[in-house]
This record gives structure tokens, C-alpha cells and sequence, in this order.
């Protein structure tokens, strides 16, 4: 008798062009690698697989709370009622040993953080506000030259994420790259990205 194997369930959530950040991964190479906003780990999954490859771990910072239809983050204080929905899935993914998940609003998670990193993916709370203290949090600890995404960069329903990018970039002197895939996606949504330069 033999056995078949079934193939793994679709996680759920997004991955937005996840061709082009697994291919700007693979040109980095990163080892350090944070992720902002995970859920149930669908974009985790295959950056955690990728970066195994070279010996990278990946360490997704997130409530695993709150209301995914709302415009902003979850609040501070909510259980995290996700998490262990995420850690399942990352093990049955076979990705659990690359993976570190901390439960945490993103910005404070950000004052405990003493490594520098190699890679940053920024996809947590979609307002102004959230992604502007995200980038303001995290952007010291990216080491020079390490790489940073964002996503959801002309999303319809999310305007303050262009607009806080937008002037981070201004800011900090940050020439940012965009990606949009063909055929684009509805409503335009497209990723944004960049280097960190040098001192």
C-alpha cells in the first residue's frame, strides 16, 4: 500500500508580487530578515523558505490580533487569538526553525530590537500613521545597503501607506524603486523599494 502525500493547504492572506520580492530577496541574499504584519503567514512562508537556503532567519512581528477589515492595526492590549494558527502553519510549511514570531505592536517590538538588519518587509498597519512610526522605528536598525519592501503602494483603499513612503523618502534622501506586475494589479497596487546607502 502507498501512502500519498497531501499537498500543503493554501495559506490564507496575501503575497503581493511575491515573485519580485523573492527575486530581490535571492539578489541580497539577506540573512537578518524582519517582517512587519504576518497574519497566517502567506508571504512568511516563502521568504522563510527562500532564506533558509543560505542560512537567513526570519522573525515576524505582529499582533495576531484584531479586524483585518479595519484601515489601521490592531490595538494594543488584544489577545493574540492568531498566533497559533500562524506557528501551525509555519510548521506544517517546514519553515518553524527559520522562523521567530513575536507578538507585539510593531513599533515597540522595534525598542527591544538590538540586531542589525539585513532585510526589511514592512506590510503591517496600512495607515499613515502606522507605516510612517514603522519606517521611523525600524529604518536605524537596517544596516547600509540592506533592502526594504513595502507593500500595498497605491493601494485604493489604502492611501496613507503612498503617502508615508512618499515622504520618508523625501526625508531620508531614499530613492525608492516600484514594481507593478503585468498585467497590473487591480487598482494598481504596486511594491515599493530601496537600498539603504551607505554612512
Amino acid at each position: 500500500m502507498t501512502s500519498v502525500m497531501a499537498a500543503p493547504a493554501r495559506i490564507p492572506g496575501w503575497f503581493n508580487h511575491g515573485a519580485k520580492i523573492l527575486e530581490l530577496v535571492e539578489h541580497h541574499r539577506p540573512k537578518v530578515c524582519v517582517e512587519l504584519g504576518t497574519w497566517q503567514g502567506a508571504s512568511a512562508i516563502p521568504l522563510a523558505r527562500s532564506i533558509a537556503r543560505w542560512g537567513g532567519t526570519l522573525t515576524c512581528v505582529d499582533t495576531w490580533a484584531g479586524d483585518l477589515n479595519d484601515d489601521g492595526g490592531s490595538e494594543s492590549g488584544q489577545s493574540p487569538i492568531m498566533l497559533v494558527s500562524c506557528a501551525r502553519a509555519m510548521v506544517e510549511a517546514g519553515v518553524s526553525a527559520h522562523v521567530r514570531l513575536i507578538p507585539a505592536m510593531t513599533v515597540a517590538a522595534a525598542t527591544s530590537w538590538s540586531e542589525p538588519i539585513d532585510f526589511l518587509y514592512v506590510d503591517a498597519d496600512h495607515s499613515y500613521e502606522g507605516v510612517r512610526d514603522d519606517l521611523h522605528a525600524w529604518f536605524p536598525h537596517v544596516k547600509p545597503g540592506g533592502l526594504i519592501i513595502g507593500d500595498d503602494y497605491e493601494h485604493p483603499r489604502y492611501p496613507g501607506v503612498k503617502q508615508a513612503w512618499d515622504e520618508f523618502s523625501a526625508r531620508r534622501v531614499f530613492p525608492l524603486s516600484l514594481y507593478q506586475s503585468t498585467p497590473p494589479m487591480q487598482g494598481g497596487v504596486q511594491i515599493v523599494y530601496g537600498c539603504k546607502g551607505l554612512p
